[in-house]
């Protein structure tokens, strides 16, 4: 039986991504306030080496959190990595994203978490940053991200994935995909994201040897950024 849409129109999917071994202390840090759904995985950040040397930084691996929990924790687990000062450069960026709706009742409480309360918050909020995620072939990050960049992308962060189902694709498609992918995460403003998701279709879409898909999805919360930037 599907939940009822109040339970989740107020859920969120919490993203965090900060330097590889400190997942795991962020992850307790939300485990201590009753988020329980967590999952770890290993990426990459693509910042511009120019970048890392003037922020002091000689790493670019990335511990990559998901963690699902009611808008109104989301609401004070970002305050708590602002106290680990995550708005300073190099220390690492948070977001978080509207679930728009959960399978049934038993996944949708085991989402929430234990923190969850009776009674749900509105997610009519504005959206000032989208998640854009590309879906590009193996080896070809840097190219996608340079275009990105070229149309006012700041960074972004990689996770390296196989493709599925790709014989069914390809004849829907007509062209030849490769399993080894890359997904891109760029956290954009809204007035740019449109921008840069044409100029990476343009340039590295399915009708380059890339085969880049980009979608993008609302953001309604951040941490990590500069103050000048939210």
């Amino acid at each position: 039986m599907p939940p009822d849409k109040s339970e989740t129109a107020s859920m969120v999917l919490m993203v965090v991504v900060v330097n590889r071994g400190k997942g795991e202390k962020i992850a307790s840090l939300f485990v201590d306030h009753g988020v329980t759904f967590n999952l770890l995985t290993l990426g990459k950040g693509t910042a511009d080496k120019k970048i890392l040397v003037y922020l002091g930084l000689g790493e670019t691996e990335k511990d990559i959190l998901y963690c699902t929990m009611p808008l109104e924790t989301s609401r004070l687990m970002f305050e708590k990595l602002n106290e680990l000062n995550l708005s300073k450069p190099g220390k690492g960026i948070a977001f978080s994203i509207p679930i728009s709706g959960v399978a049934d009742a038993a996944s949708c409480k085991r989402l929430q978490g234990a923190a969850q309360k009776r009674g749900g918050i509105s997610m009519e909020l504005p959206f000032k940053y989208n998640l854009i995620i590309a879906v590009t072939g193996q080896g070809y990050m840097d190219e996608v991200m340079d275009v990105a960049k070229s149309a006012g992308a700041s960074g972004g962060t990689v996770v390296h994935a196989r493709g599925v189902g790709l014989r069914q694709a390809e004849k829907f498609f007509g062209i030849s995909i490769q399993p080894e992918k890359e997904m891109i995460f760029i956290l954009a403003k809204q007035e740019l994201c449109q921008g840069i998701m044409e100029t990476i279709t343009e340039k590295m879409g399915l009708k380059t040897d890339a085969k880049t898909i980009v979608f993008s999805l609302p953001v309604n919360g951040v941490a990590g950024l500069p103050s000048s930037d939210i």
